[in-house]
């Protein structure tokens, strides 16, 4: 659109380039002035459009960064349930494996298994414990209900039973300070619980890993977030040990589903033979009448 078109135009008879040029410089301040007040009007029009699309490009730059995020899942960030999008630990040297989790292998690390002392527990270990440095973890995992968390329970039940005990906000939420007496000292214990689906991760850190701040203490909880759980399908009540397992590594792992997929293998290629009777049928013939024996004649 022209907007020196708008313009009022000035005529003197008696010069016509004056003229001509005063018009022309007419025309271009009134169009100077049209086009800042059309361009007012077309501002305050857009401005909501603007605002609009802006925070619309600010969703979609939301949105890639949320994309990018998930494409590249950081383990320091769990601990993870088996069956998440990103996870197999299946076939990976960084991790052991004790049945319902999977452990991250740490230079400088010691695990410990502690066998369970119930003949009647599914479980044939008990716990997990792992140490570095001067801190350690017991973990274990229990079976929890489909819809609710475990957590919450067992925290108050745990600030119930020891009056020394108190609440602390963590990295995992809401963590329990417990006193607890050895050999007539008391040391302070750290317990946290991470629920996930139909499991709960607890962890009981002892040592500089408990209390404080320390290189340690950050080390073992990283250790934690990047532990992975394996619920299973097995039935279990709520509270139950999902099953501990002697641990196996990455290579035992892959030998045992390359024995798998060969057996399988090996029974999808076996043939109904039709021919083969698929019973028998066995038949006696029983003599039921006497018959008459050698004869035999006397010689004098």
């Amino acid at each position: 659109m022209g907007l020196f078109g708008f313009g009022k135009k000035k005529h003197k008879a008696s010069d016509e380039d004056a003229a001509a040029q005063e018009s022309d410089e007419t025309q271009a301040k009134d169009a100077d002035s049209t086009e800042a007040e059309d361009a007012q009007a077309a501002d305050a029009a857009e401005a909501p459009a603007d605002e609009a699309q802006d925070a619309a490009a600010d969703e979609d730059v939301a949105a890639e960064a949320d994309a990018d995020e998930a494409g590249d899942i950081d383990l320091t960030q769990g601990p993870w349930d088996y069956d998440d999008e990103g996870i197999d630990p299946d076939d990976d040297d960084r991790y052991i494996s004790f049945g319902s989790m999977f452990l991250p292998l740490v230079e400088g690390l010691t695990i410990r298994a502690k066998r369970s002392q119930d003949p009647q527990s599914p479980s044939p270990l008990e716990s997990i414990t792992v140490q570095l440095g001067d801190g350690a973890i017991e973990i274990v995992p229990f079976a929890a209900p489909k819809t609710l968390g475990l957590w919450d329970d067992m925290s108050d039940e745990l600030l119930d039973a020891n009056k020394s005990a108190k609440v602390q906000e963590g990295r995992f939420g809401d963590e329990v300070m417990l006193p607890v007496a050895v050999k007539g000292k008391t040391m302070m214990t750290r317990i946290v619980g991470v629920d996930g689906p139909r499991w709960l991760l607890r962890g009981i850190f002892t040592g500089d890993a408990a209390d404080g701040e320390s290189d340690n203490k950050k080390a073992l909880e990283d250790y934690f977030a990047q532990i992975i759980v394996r619920r299973g399908d097995a039935p279990l009540a709520p509270r139950d040990i999902i099953p501990i397992l002697p641990p196996k590594t990455a290579a035992q792992r892959r030998a045992d589903a390359a024995a798998a997929a060969k057996a399988a293998k090996k029974k999808s290629e076996i043939k109904d033979d039709t021919d083969v009777p698929q019973s028998y049928d066995q038949s006696h013939k029983v003599q039921t009448t006497l018959r008459r024996g050698p004869m035999f004649s006397e010689m004098r």
